[in-house]
């Protein structure tokens, strides 16, 4: 690649993951409105029904409808849709139990787990350096998930779990993304969750009456159109440009963002764990991404 191209796709990328990181900071603040109407599986369900039908416009706008027909991709796209479902199931049924805010500081864990399972993919070794990151965000997320008792948050748990899955999504996300555009990704791994996550919202939760769930339109469309419709077309062009540790890097803001935003417009005040915890992991994670 020419450097100049190679420049030109770096600063992009850039501006993609950025942009992502202002939208993705309103996501716990969005779902949490439709996880406490509707529970985490229905505001998951219509959360992504929403995006299924812009994804479909656009996917149809930019005419990819031949990708579908590119088998190579199958493997990775079906991957993508297990790993990326499981998340965000996880991570919507965990919003019942928890604050908006530690679903964004245990999300932003991914860093490390990125940089534990996949570092040595990307030819990097865990020196010293990367051994204090590593601490230090293993003891905040220790603040956040223990606030002065050792009693466990199921909600904490739940999106800790969703972490963990995070780097394998991103992985496979990546691969698809090499062979076909970020509209098929998006698009298949949306259609294939929707029938698994109308099946377990029924299975495990009680149907909301759909007054409710109109009720709740704002906050579905916020969540359906901007973080998983625009958002995540950002990210998948984003760690297709980039390093996935550098464009978890660049996403070291959210939390912050998170943290301001809930006290402000859901009036939950931070705690001293919460406090504690955060600035740790931040710290930790930007001494594991760098070079």
């Amino acid at each position: 690649m020419q450097p100049k191209l190679k420049l030109e796709n770096q600063r992009k990328g850039e501006l993609f993951a950025l942009s992502l990181t202002l939208i993705e900071a309103w996501f716990p603040i969005f779902a949490f409105y439709s996880v406490a109407a509707l529970g985490g599986l229905h505001a998951y369900f219509y959360s992504l029904l929403v995006s299924v039908i812009f994804l479909g416009v656009w996917w149809f706008y930019r005419r990819k409808q031949h990708e579908i027909r590119l088998t190579a991709a199958y493997k990775d796209l079906a991957l993508t849709s297990l790993y990326i479902t499981t998340l965000f199931a996880l991570t919507f049924t965990g919003l019942q139990y928890t604050t908006a805010t530690n679903v964004a500081i245990i999300l932003f864990l991914q860093i490390l787990f990125a940089y534990l399972f996949l570092g040595g993919r990307q030819g990097e070794r865990l020196d010293g350096r990367h051994t204090f990151g590593a601490v230090l965000m293993t003891v905040g997320a220790l603040l956040v998930l223990f606030p002065g008792e050792w009693t466990v948050n199921k909600g904490d748990i739940l999106v800790l779990i969703a972490a963990l899955i995070a780097p394998f999504a991103n992985l496979y996300q990546k691969k698809a993304r090499s062979r076909v555009s970020s509209e098929t990704v998006l698009l298949v791994r949306s259609v294939v969750a929707l029938p698994f996550i109308y099946v377990l919202a029924v299975l495990f939760e009680p149907s909301p009456a759909w007054s409710i769930v109109q009720q709740q339109w704002l906050w579905l469309g916020l969540t359906g159109f901007l973080v998983f419709f625009v958002g995540k077309l950002f990210w998948v062009e984003a760690i297709h440009l980039l390093p996935i540790t550098k464009v978890n890097a660049l996403y070291a803001f959210a939390p912050l963002m998170t943290l301001g935003l809930a006290y402000v417009v859901l009036n939950q005040i931070p705690t001293l764990s919460q406090l504690l915890g955060i600035m740790p992991i931040l710290l930790g994670g930007y001494l594991i991404t760098r070079k």
